[in-house]
């Protein structure tokens, strides 16, 4: 039982792999026979010749259903595309327009080859609906905000706690995370009780941290502290918090970080696109061991999904800002989105061997862009995108091959996101 995957690259070997329960069952420098090695034939027998297999990859940072505003807004300053465009529109949103969103978000990512991503947003519920149907798996942030106002933290905590009474509905594949937007939209005793909240009942915390100059001088006239120690000072950092971007920070900040374990999720083409004036600093995050994956954010705010993009701009904007063309290698770039979040969110190593989840991709490199393929990783960060992507496994199913999705109807899912994204933006 289960599926084979027949006569696929794998590093330099032609291989024949077996998946059987989820996991990777066999990797076989022969092929086996039909049945794969068990006692009946396999579900399934997937040709892999001329396909390299590699793991799925995983987003750290997104709010997926914000798909529906791609393209809505670009090219304004920042604040102007906040309360002109983008708040407006989130106002109008409902759970349908959120879940049609997300299964937007999520089929780009399939197509792509990512098969987990780590979320912030609303009616987790919905959005949790639509990673069942299309058979990935999420990290949902049920997001809280209370902006000083006790009738919003009211509202809000109660949408938090609804979430983490019903967090066993969502799915197998599914986990509930707690998310304080951050520290400039959460009060310092919320702060509090939403991270006691979460390790009362082992939940991850995910937020924004450090993103621009002026949450971070807001915080210092606030509190006397930069975000960071803020952070410290409430008890949000730990080794089950993700903070993404990390922008305008300090060498004590990412020592901070890396002393509790705590996860950064860096966002270059968001940063770059929305202009927050700088980017994560690598060489200072990772003198003293801070644990980075990469991350899309919303689509809005980089416009693809798609993390082959991202590894090309991580590289490049760290070579450059550093004037190092040795500066964070492809191999090493491609860590960023399988085996180091893997790990950081308890997915496995995020590696193509035997126990491992299987979590796959059969990428075709034999087009122009990749040839003449001196290196697997080169060809992959500086190279290739999104549509190098022949077929996507998630937890040993098929959700993608040959291009063609087989969980759903694509074309059905297109029409959804445009009408709901009509009603958002007219209304």
């Amino acid at each position: 039982m289960g599926i084979v995957i027949r006569d696929c690259t794998l590093d330099d070997r032609v291989v024949t792999v077996t998946l059987s329960g989820g996991h990777i069952a066999s990797i076989e420098a022969a092929a086996p026979d039909a049945d794969g090695g068990a006692g009946a034939g396999p579900d399934r027998v997937i040709d892999g010749r001329g396909l390299h297999l590699l793991p799925a990859l995983r987003n750290g940072h997104t709010h997926v259903a914000m798909a529906l505003l791609r393209g809505y807004g670009d090219d304004l300053p920042l604040h102007t595309w906040l309360h002109d465009r983008i708040w407006p529109a989130e106002a109008r949103l409902t759970g349908d327009h959120i879940h049609a969103g997300a299964r937007l978000g999520i089929l780009e990512m399939i197509r792509s080859g990512t098969v987990f991503f780590n979320e912030m947003y609303w009616h987790v519920d919905r959005i949790a609906e639509a990673a069942r149907e299309l058979g990935v798996r999420a990290h949902l942030g049920s997001a809280f905000f209370d902006m000083g106002d006790p009738e919003r933290e009211r509202l809000w905590r109660g949408n938090v706690e609804r979430d983490v009474e019903r967090r066993d509905e969502l799915g197998d594949l599914v986990e509930l995370v707690l998310a304080p937007h951050a520290i400039y939209t959460v009060s310092p005793h919320n702060l509090r009780w939403i991270s006691e909240l979460a390790r009362a009942h082992g939940l991850r915390l995910h937020t924004h941290l450090s993103e621009t100059e002026k949450e971070v001088r807001d915080c210092v006239d606030a509190h006397g502290l930069r975000p960071t120690a803020h952070l410290d000072a409430h008890g949000v950092l730990g080794p089950d918090l993700t903070v993404a971007h990390c922008v305008w920070m300090e060498p004590g900040e990412f020592e901070m970080l890396a002393r509790h374990g705590t996860t950064v999720a860096h966002n270059p083409c968001a940063n770059l696109k929305l202009c927050t004036g700088g980017f994560l600093d690598w060489r200072m995050a990772k003198a003293v061991g801070t644990r980075i994956v990469l991350g899309t954010d919303g689509v809005a705010s980089n416009n693809s999904f798609d993390l082959f993009d991202e590894l090309k701009f991580a590289a490049l904007v760290h070579k450059h800002r550093a004037d190092d063309a040795t500066l964070l290698p492809a191999r090493e770039a491609w860590s960023l989105v399988t085996s180091e979040p893997s790990r950081a969110f308890g997915l496995g190593a995020g590696t193509v061997e035997v126990g491992e989840p299987a979590d796959l991709i059969l990428v075709d490199l034999s087009g122009p862009e990749t040839c003449p393929g001196h290196d697997l990783h080169s060809d992959l960060v500086y190279a290739a995108n999104g549509s190098v992507v022949h077929t996507t496994i998630c937890a040993g199913r098929v959700l993608m091959h040959d291009r063609t999705l087989e969980v759903a109807d694509e074309a059905e899912i297109l029409h959804g996101a445009r009408e709901a994204a009509r009603a958002i933006v007219s209304g």
